[in-house]
């Protein structure tokens, strides 16, 4: 919910010594409600709303108005009871994107404002794009539909933002969105059904010689992480390696060589990376003040294959987000190279 409170009164006791005088101000504290995501396929296009939280300091009482400030383009709505504390939005079957409101609340002079987002038929997905190859080769993705051409990606680097998909124009006639990365020259393909408001990244997988696209869901780590939390993603991308389990070296902090699992559940962290086979990917939460920058390696059926990587993001900053990607590596000692990329650049300030 987006909220910006005006507290426009004061409470002010004034004493003396020969009489008491109170003036009657106050705090007023508008509350328009939680935002909301409306489909009216499902829900129909009536939208109640709800101020009916607001109050003031002192109880004194005050009255509403609320305003549409904006709406999709194309598209309009209508309030009814625009001074009640509930009113209704109606909107159009059609209508597809942001509403946002506002709710004023006032008694005299003195008004205070909180504001709400109605989100009607949206059809927004994001994707990010990795270039997971363990090469020289520099990627880049391409949305033919909608014009996209995204920045030249790295070897093991991370494209630097999300790409905002809208299904209504970017699908194709069968319901899926075309995506291209250009490698090495060549262009690979995938056809991909998306969900709006939902996150997915696109790697770029395999070798150099023998490239391959992989499309997750995120689940967790998207474009948005609660206050107060890290997030954190594994996948392994290196061919013939299953039960992949992410050990870390926590020596120093006490807890002795143990499955990463092992020690975020010690750190009351109920997600799990649990055993990554082949293309898998898992992601967890955890909180941000107990980020530990400890050596961490993968091992499988407990023999360990890859050298050690860390955690790289800063401690106690609230939105990290960052990924460890397993590749194969023959010139690396254990036969696979670990890597950490820090994706919080990705994330909204």
């Amino acid at each position: 919910m987006n909220r910006l409170l005006y507290s426009v009164g004061l409470l002010l006791v004034l004493f003396s010594c020969s009489d008491y005088d109170e003036q009657e101000f106050t705090v007023l504290l508008p509350d328009a409600g939680l935002d909301q995501v409306v489909f009216t396929e499902d829900s129909g296009t009536t939208i109640q709303l709800d101020g009916g939280s607001s109050s003031d300091v002192n109880n004194i009482g005050f009255d509403y108005k609320w305003t549409i400030l904006s709406t999709p383009e194309g598209a309009s709505g209508t309030l009814s009871d625009i001074n009640s504390p509930s009113p209704t939005l109606e909107v159009s079957n059609e209508d597809s994107g942001r509403y946002q409101l506002s709710l004023r609340i006032f008694r005299g002079d003195q008004i205070a404002q909180d504001f709400v987002n109605i989100d009607v038929n949206p059809a927004i997905a994001q994707v990010i794009f990795v270039n997971a190859i363990d090469s020289d080769g520099i990627a880049s993705l391409s949305i033919p539909s909608i014009a996209i051409t995204g920045n030249p990606v790295q070897p093991r680097s991370v494209d630097d933002r999300y790409y905002n998909i809208d299904k209504n124009i970017a699908q194709e006639s069968d319901g899926t969105v075309l995506f291209e990365v250009n490698y090495n020259g060549n262009t690979l393909f995938t056809n991909q059904t998306l969900e709006a408001l939902k996150s997915y990244t696109l790697y770029l997988a395999g070798t150099s010689n023998n490239p391959e696209l992989l499309f997750v869901e995120k689940t967790k780590n998207q474009n948005s992480i609660p206050i107060g939390i890290v997030g954190l993603d594994a996948i392994n991308l290196a061919p013939d390696t299953d039960n992949i389990v992410l050990f870390i070296d926590a020596t120093s902090a006490g807890f002795g060589v143990l499955p990463v699992d092992t020690l975020f559940g010690g750190l009351g962290v109920s997600e799990q990376f649990g055993t990554l086979n082949y293309r898998d990917n898992s992601e967890i939460f955890f909180p941000s003040n107990t980020l530990i920058p400890l050596p961490i390696w993968a091992t499988v059926n407990g023999q360990r294959i890859s050298n050690d990587a860390a955690i790289l993001l800063p401690p106690n900053r609230d939105g990290n987000f960052g990924t460890f990607m397993l590749f194969p590596d023959a010139s690396a000692e254990f036969g696979h190279t670990l890597i950490f990329i820090n994706n919080s650049d990705l994330l909204p300030e």
